[in-house]
């Protein structure tokens, strides 16, 4: 780019550019915001990590069941107790692996990228070139999200698929049982078990419309993920506390681990339903507080 086309881009404001983007260059937004996000060698670092949990977790079971012990202390149930069946199929690695990485692993990385989806581009100084291109505010910020999703599912999926191999190399698979007792076969185990995927995926839309709207305030990418992750660690730890009961319904956590249910047979919706509600909540409330933080921010970076 010439001096002169920085200058000009300089001083060109926002909506000078009055022409509607076509559909074909939204794509093309959305695809070089993709590349961008996944090149990152945080990205893959993040991946990276989320992938080594479940490896961690298969290896020290099939080392803590050698001698013909039970994995976990045994008893069935919900979310890490899916560890005490492990041995007896692999496929409940899955299960294990995505309740072990929900509560922190997932959400942190999830807000890295979120907060620094706005707030990396104002510190890098490349917002206000963004902004002038035939993008508009309200079609980055669509874009940012839309990214962040996609690396909700793809983190997800990872941890899931990383599960599975692990959990086929070192443990036998087969009819599972489900929580409430009745046997399933393996192809609709595997069915549920990407359904899980899908619902934990689906439970970090809260965590990035949030992220999102806290890289709106800032023009530090450091900060802006700093403050998402302190968030996340506070509301999980509030979560805890029995004096606020009346309150933990309403924290975007609360109903994480309810993807347990999709393992009963039949399967109990009230808590995935109450959990999918309240992140749609949290998305349209932080989603609508980041777009008029974004379309009404002086950007000068």
């Amino acid at each position: 780019m010439s001096r002169a086309e920085v200058q000009v881009l300089e001083v060109l404001p926002d909506a000078a550019v009055r022409r509607a983007p076509s559909p074909l260059w939204t794509f093309g937004l959305f695809r070089s915001e993709l590349v961008t996000t996944f090149r990152r060698w945080r990205t893959i670092a993040l991946l990276a990590v989320l992938a080594a949990v479940p490896i961690l977790i298969g290896v020290a079971i099939k080392i803590e069941t050698s001698d013909g012990s039970t994995a976990g202390g045994g008893g069935g149930g919900e979310g890490p107790a899916f560890i005490a069946q492990i041995t007896n199929n692999g496929l409940f690695l899955v299960f294990t692996a995505l309740a072990a990485t929900l509560p922190f692993f997932l959400p942190m990385a999830i807000g890295v990228i979120a907060g620094d989806a706005i707030a990396g581009e104002a510190n890098a100084g490349t917002l206000r070139y963004l902004l002038v291109a035939p993008a508009g505010r309200t079609r980055l910020l669509l874009t940012k999200y839309a990214t962040t999703m996609t690396f909700c599912l793809v983190a997800t999926l990872v941890v899931a698929a990383s599960a599975l191999a692990v959990g086929a190399l070192l443990f036998p698979l087969g009819e599972l049982t489900t929580i409430s007792g009745t046997r399933i076969g393996l192809t609709e185990g595997l069915g549920r078990a990407l359904l899980i995927a899908l619902v934990v995926a689906a439970s970090l839309i809260g965590v990035a419309a949030l992220g999102l709207f806290i890289s709106t305030m800032t023009n530090s990418g450091i900060a802006a993920m700093a403050t998402t992750v302190g968030l996340l660690i506070t509301i999980q730890i509030l979560d805890q506390i029995p004096q606020l009961h009346a309150l933990q319904p309403y924290f975007f956590s609360h109903y994480w681990l309810s993807f347990a249910d999709l393992m009963r047979d039949p399967v109990y919706w009230d808590d995935l339903v109450r959990n999918l509600g309240l992140q749609g909540l949290y998305a349209a409330v932080f989603g609508s507080a980041a777009w008029a933080r974004f379309t009404t921010k002086d950007v000068t970076a």
